[in-house]
C-alpha cells in the first residue's frame, strides 16, 4: 500500500518509459494485490496503442486489473454492427468509442472550399446521425458505459487565419459538428462525451501532434501527449468506476490564505484581488465549485481555532465560510490523529480523502501513516496554486446528481443529528425522536444514476460489494426475474435523498438478495430492517418460499458482517443465510414511517 501510494504522488512527474517499467512489475505480481477485473474495448479510427501502458497502470494503482481489446484500425462501424463479434463476446464493461474529424471525413480539410457551407452542414448532420446510430447498437446489444471523443481538427484550417473571422468557416462547422453530437447524446444514459477538443485547445497542435509517427504508424500523438490525454481521460473513467474521492481536507495558513492566522491576524493574511492573495482566493472558489458538486470540505489545521475561525467567518475575501465545511479540527495535535478523527465524524473511509497541506513534513507525515489516503503538497510558486485544483484525481462526477448537489448540507445536517443525540440516554427513543420515513420504491429512469453511484462507492453498510455501470442497472429493470429498488429518507433534520439500494433476483423457490448497501450518512438507524422486512414481504408476494441472503466480506463493509444473524437468518454455509418465508415475518421498525411506491409490473 505505501509503495503504490508513493507511486500514485509521482504520477505527474512519469514519462512514458516510467509507465512501461512500473506496469511490469504489476503484472508480474497480480496475485500479491487485490484486484477487480475491468475489460474495456477500444473502438478507434486511428492507431491508440500507445494508451494503454499508461491506462493500465492507472487502473491497476486503483484497484483494477484491467483487460484491453482494441478493435481493428478504422472499422469501428462494422464491428459495432456485427453484434454477434468479438466486440460483443468481450462484454466490455467501458468501451471507448475513439473517432476523428480527419477519418470521419477525410473530404473535409482537403476540400472545404469546394462545397457550399450549407452542403457541410447536411454533411455533418448524417456524421452526428450515423454515429448516434452505432452508439444506439451498443446501447442495445452491451451493458457498457460508452466514453465517445468529440471531434478536434489536426491541422490548419483550410481558408488560414481568414476561418476564424468567418461564420461560415471550418472551425464554425467543428463546433457545429460538437454541438449536434452533444445534443444528441445529453439524455443517453450509458453514453458520456468527452471533450476532446477542449484538452487539445489546451494542450496546443504542435505539443500533441506527431508528424513523423502519423506518416509511418497512423498514430497522430506523440508519447508525452498520451500521458496528457489519459490525465483526461481518466477523469471520466474513474467517475464510471465509482474511484471517486468523497472529502477534501484542507490546511488553512499559505493554503486557504497566504500568512499565519496567529502571527498576522485578521488584517495581516493574505487574500482577496491583489497578488498573492487573489491566488488563493482563486483556489477558494475552485473548492466550493467542487463543494457545490458533492465533494465534502473539512479542515485539519494547527492554529488557534479563535483565530483561524476569525478569519473564516469575518475576512471580506473568504470565499468558503463555515457553513462550507462539513467537519474541522483546528488544533494543536498531530494531522494524522485529526485525520482518523475526521473519518470518524464523517464516517467515510480515509481512502475517499485528499489531504492538501503546503508543509512538506506534514504531507510526507500523512502520506506514511495513512498511505490509502491521496496527499497533495501545494506548490512553493503561489501563482501555481490555483491549479492543484484541476490536476485532482477522482472529484470528477461524469453525472452531478441531485444528491451530490445537497452533499454539504446533508452531513452539516448529520453534524446537528449527532448533537441532537447527546441528549438521549436510549437509542430508541432517539431514533424515535427523529421522525424517520423511508420510502421504498423501484427504480425509474431518472433515479438510475444515483442507484449505480451508490453501488459503485458504497463500502461500509454493503453486504456484497457488487459494483453496476447504469447500463447493468437498466438491463436488470429489463429483466423479468430482478428488481431494482431506491431507498430514500427524510428525519426531522432535513432530506438524506436515496441512500440504500436493493437488487432482488427470483430464481425458482428463491429470492436472492443479489445486492444490499446503506450509505455510511445513515448507518446506526436501523432503516437496514425496514428495508430486510419489505423484502421479505416482497419476495412472499412473488410466490417465493426462501429468502436468501449473502455477504461477501471486503477489507472495508465489517460493519454488514452481522445483519443477516441479528435479524435471525439461518446459515447456509460459505456466506450464505435463509429465511423461510413461510414462517418468518422481519416487523418493521415501529420509528420508521415506512412507505412503498409502486410496484409497476414488468413487461
Amino acid at each position: 500500500m505505501r509503495e503504490i501510494s508513493s507511486l500514485k504522488a509521482e504520477l505527474p512527474n512519469l514519462s512514458f518509459t516510467d509507465y512501461c517499467r512500473h506496469l511490469k512489475y504489476f503484472e508480474e505480481n497480480p496475485d500479491h494485490l487485490r484486484l477487480t477485473p475491468l475489460r474495456i474495448a477500444v473502438l478507434r479510427s486511428y492507431t491508440v496503442e500507445t494508451i494503454e501502458p499508461i491506462l493500465k497502470l492507472r487502473l491497476y494503482i486503483d484497484g483494477y486489473k484491467p483487460e484491453f481489446r482494441f478493435g481493428n484500425y478504422n472499422m469501428y462501424a462494422q464491428e459495432v454492427l456485427e453484434t454477434s463479434g468479438e466486440l460483443y463476446t468481450f462484454r466490455p464493461d467501458i468501451v471507448l468509442f475513439l473517432v476523428r474529424v480527419e477519418e470521419l471525413l477525410p473530404e473535409l480539410n482537403r476540400s472545404f472550399g469546394e462545397k457550399t457551407f450549407s452542403d457541410w452542414e447536411k454533411i455533418i448532420e448524417n456524421a452526428v446521425r450515423q454515429i448516434t446510430s452505432l452508439l444506439e447498437v451498443l446501447e442495445r446489444n452491451l451493458s457498457s458505459q460508452i466514453i465517445v471523443q468529440n471531434m478536434s481538427p489536426m491541422g490548419r484550417p483550410y481558408w488560414g487565419i481568414h476561418d476564424g473571422q468567418h461564420p461560415e468557416g471550418e472551425t464554425s462547422l467543428i463546433n457545429r459538428f460538437n454541438s449536434l453530437l452533444a445534443r444528441e447524446l445529453k439524455d443517453r444514459r450509458s453514453v458520456f462525451l468527452w471533450d476532446f477538443d477542449g484538452l487539445m485547445k489546451r494542450l496546443g497542435l504542435e505539443t500533441a501532434y506527431d508528424p513523423k509517427m502519423w506518416y509511418l504508424a497512423k498514430n497522430p500523438f506523440r508519447q508525452s501527449a498520451y500521458i496528457k490525454i489519459i490525465d483526461d481521460l481518466y477523469r471520466y473513467i474513474a467517475s464510471i468506476i465509482g474511484n471517486q474521492k468523497k472529502c477534501i481536507v484542507l490546511d488553512l495558513d499559505n493554503t486557504l490564505w497566504g500568512g499565519i492566522a496567529g502571527e498576522d491576524g485578521l488584517d495581516g493574511i493574505a487574500l482577496g484581488f491583489q497578488y498573492p492573495g487573489n491566488c488563493y482566493r482563486d483556489f477558494q472558489e475552485g473548492l466550493l465549485r467542487l463543494h457545490n458538486r458533492g465533494i465534502l470540505l473539512a479542515v485539519n489545521s494547527k492554529n488557534n481555532e479563535g483565530d483561524a475561525l476569525e478569519i473564516i467567518d469575518k475576512h471580506p475575501y473568504m470565499v468558503l465560510r463555515r457553513k462550507h465545511f462539513s467537519a474541522m479540527r483546528i488544533n494543536w495535535n498531530d494531522k494524522v490523529s485529526n485525520m482518523k478523527d475526521l473519518r470518524e465524524e464523517l464516517n467515510i473511509g480515509l481512502e475517499s480523502m485528499v489531504f492538501i497541506d503546503d508543509n512538506p513534513a506534514e504531507c510526507e507525515m500523512v502520506r506514511r501513516h495513512i498511505p490509502e489516503c491521496e496527499v497533495v503538497c501545494l506548490p512553493e510558486k503561489v501563482y501555481l496554486i490555483p491549479d492543484v485544483i484541476h490536476a485532482l484525481n477522482g472529484v470528477e462526477n461524469i453525472r452531478v446528481t441531485e444528491e451530490d448537489r445537497k452533499k454539504g448540507e446533508m452531513y452539516r445536517a448529520q453534524a446537528e443529528r449527532k448533537e441532537f443525540e447527546k441528549s438521549f440516554t436510549n437509542i430508541v427513543e432517539y431514533l424515535a425522536s427523529l421522525e424517520m420515513c423511508v420510502e421504498i420504491e423501484p427504480a425509474r429512469d431518472f433515479t438510475v444514476p444515483r442507484i449505480s453511484q451508490l453501488t459503485q462507492k458504497t463500502n461500509q453498510m454493503n453486504l456484497t460489494t457488487r459494483r453496476y455501470t447504469e447500463g447493468e442497472i437498466r438491463s436488470f429493470m429489463k429483466d423479468p426475474d430482478a428488481f431494482v429498488f431506491s431507498v430514500s429518507s427524510t428525519d426531522r433534520f432535513g432530506d438524506n435523498g436515496i441512500i440504500g439500494v436493493m437488487i432482488l433476483k427470483k430464481k425458482d423457490d428463491e429470492c436472492i438478495v443479489d445486492s444490499f448497501l446503506l450509505s455510511c450518512r445513515v448507518i446506526g438507524r436501523n432503516i437496514e430492517q425496514a428495508m430486510l422486512a419489505f423484502a421479505g414481504d416482497f419476495a412472499r408476494n412473488t410466490g417465493a418460499k426462501t429468502l436468501v441472503g449473502e455477504y461477501i466480506p471486503t477489507a472495508k463493509n465489517h460493519p454488514a458482517a452481522d445483519m443477516f444473524k441479528r435479524f435471525h437468518f439461518k446459515g447456509a454455509g460459505d456466506g450464505s443465510f435463509e429465511a423461510d418465508l413461510e414462517s418468518y415475518t422481519l416487523e418493521f421498525p415501529p420509528y420508521i414511517r415506512t412507505q412503498i411506491g409502486e410496484l409497476a409490473e414488468k413487461s
